[in-house]
């Protein structure tokens, strides 16, 4: 990639281009049970503007509910090469929800006997840092406090790079987290997402079963009844499959193949289809094929992110999100009223805010359709601003991003930051040495995509800055900045 700066008029040519190839072959495919024509629409609001102003080639949604019925729907195209729409029955790569299985095997295990969850790591994997204090219930909770490789370059470049120079093997994973002790922290110090924890317990589930792990996971599979869900043990995907795309460049990149198990083994390597997964979520939901009290201690959920043992709470859902590199997926179950929400997408570009992840469209799906179930944005009691011109917008995006112009100076600020109203200037200095250049605006009652493209010492890529209507004026969504300002300092106030 070059890394030079092109007109606005190039970039918009760009934009416009691969919207128009994303767009060529868009599907509408379906199966629906007795699902209100008024709810199908305003999921249809939900999912066709991200999917316009983001790129995103194809989406995937299914909506199990007692009440309302069942909508399955394909949005999009599957296969930019030949132009195939998407479709219901398409198997698509699940990424972390790979890790409800995972811990759902641990937790049978468990119950019979054949392990406890207070064994120490040490007595399955040797040689882990910690490993002799560090538990499987530890692990199961994100509380373990291995290493989890997103620092390390070799690691790394499987998803930032467009051509890889090394591929990862069995194994390659296992000798970089022992081979750097330094990286480890204490258990049970604090919650923190590590894909390394429930690699190792797949070497766990080897251990005390005696075979390949993907033999351990499929008898979990068969056990819930599900019929289109695998744990491959190449890079291969059953048919028919949705390829993944990525952008390493202002294109989208094919990168169907470039998953294999050897990188996130019994963390993120699962394949299924969204109507598996939205009968899954339910099941896992319910806590099906566990004793009560192990489900209750599964359900217990810790920190920020409210972890649990392989589960995740997300207001008064319980599921999990998931992302791979051309993928990303997020399912939830709702317990109080038996609703399933499940979501994939077949894009996924690593850093996420280059592209859309199936959680924005989840959670707009569960606000639009189950209100009060997860937490709210703060409730706008004006009508939307106008929505802004390309060159206005671009403009005013500059300006904000410039770390030399002052806080207040600055045209554009982010939403609800009360607590921080500094915030934007750490914004600012994060895009330092980049430029943006917005290529397109969509509108979206009572949101704003703007599609734009970042370019810097690494080259060009797009990305996708929403803005949510406050006051008459269009704001910078808080999520977005938090995201931006991840690990460049303290933790902002009007982040937590």
């Amino acid at each position: 990639m070059k890394g030079r700066f092109t007109s606005l008029c190039a970039v918009a040519v760009a934009l416009t281009t691969v919207a128009a190839l994303l767009a060529g072959c868009a599907s509408d495919e379906r199966e629906e049970r007795g699902f209100p024509t008024e709810a199908a629409e305003r999921i249809d609001r939900i999912v066709r503007p991200q999917m316009d102003a983001r790129l995103v080639p194809g989406v995937l949604v299914a909506v199990h509910d007692p009440k309302r019925g069942s909508f399955v729907r394909a949005y999009g195209t599957a296969d930019l090469a030949t132009g195939r729409p998407m479709d219901v029955a398409d198997h698509v790569r699940i990424g972390s929800i790979t890790k409800t299985f995972t811990a759902t095997a641990v937790l049978r295990a468990a119950d019979e006997g054949k392990l406890s969850l207070d064994d120490v790591l040490e007595r399955y994997v040797p040689g882990v840092p910690n490993g002799g204090t560090i538990t499987l219930r530890d692990l199961l909770g994100m509380q373990g406090g291995v290493w989890d490789l997103r620092d390390y370059p070799a690691f790394a470049e499987q998803f930032d790079a467009g051509p890889t120079a090394s591929e990862w093997h069995e194994g390659d994973r296992l000798r970089a987290i022992i081979a750097q002790p330094e990286r480890a922290k204490p258990p049970r110090t604090r919650v923190e997402y590590s894909n390394s924890e429930f690699y190792l317990l797949g070497l766990v589930l080897e251990k005390v079963f005696g075979k390949p792990v993907p033999q351990v996971i499929g008898e979990v599979v068969a056990a819930h009844g599900l019929r289109a869900t695998t744990y491959p043990t190449d890079a291969t995907m059953p048919a028919p499959e949705s390829r993944g795309y990525s952008y390493f460049d202002e294109a989208p990149t094919d990168v169907t193949a470039r998953t294999t198990p050897a990188l996130f083994g019994a963390a993120g390597t699962m394949v299924s289809t969204i109507s598996d997964l939205a009968d899954y979520a339910r099941m896992l939901g319910r806590g099906d094929l566990l004793k009560p009290e192990t489900f209750r201690a599964r359900t217990q959920f810790a920190g920020n992110l409210r972890y649990g043992l392989g589960m995740v709470e997300s207001g008064r859902w319980l599921g999990h999100s998931g992302a791979v590199l051309g993928y990303t997926t997020h399912m939830g179950y709702l317990p109080e009223q038996d609703v399933s929400v499940t979501v994939a997408v077949n894009e996924f570009t690593s850093p996420p805010l280059l592209g859309v992840t199936a959680s924005v469209i989840w959670f707009g799906i569960a606000r639009q359709l189950y209100p009060g179930t997860v937490p709210d944005a703060p409730a706008n009691t004006q009508p939307d601003p106008p929505v802004p011109t390309v060159t206005d917008l671009d403009n005013r995006l500059r300006q904000t991003l410039d770390p030399a112009v002052p806080t207040e100076r600055k045209p554009l600020r982010i939403a609800d930051d009360d607590k921080d109203p500094e915030l934007i200037t750490r914004v600012a200095q994060a895009f330092t040495s980049i430029t943006t250049t917005v290529g397109k605006v969509t509108g979206a009652g009572g949101y704003l995509l703007a599609t734009v493209v970042l370019a810097g010492p690494n080259g060009r890529r797009p990305t996708i800055v929403p803005f949510v209507s406050r006051d008459g004026s269009w704001r910078i969504d808080r999520y977005w900045a938090c995201e931006n300002i991840a690990g460049t300092g303290p933790p902002s106030p009007a982040c937590e």
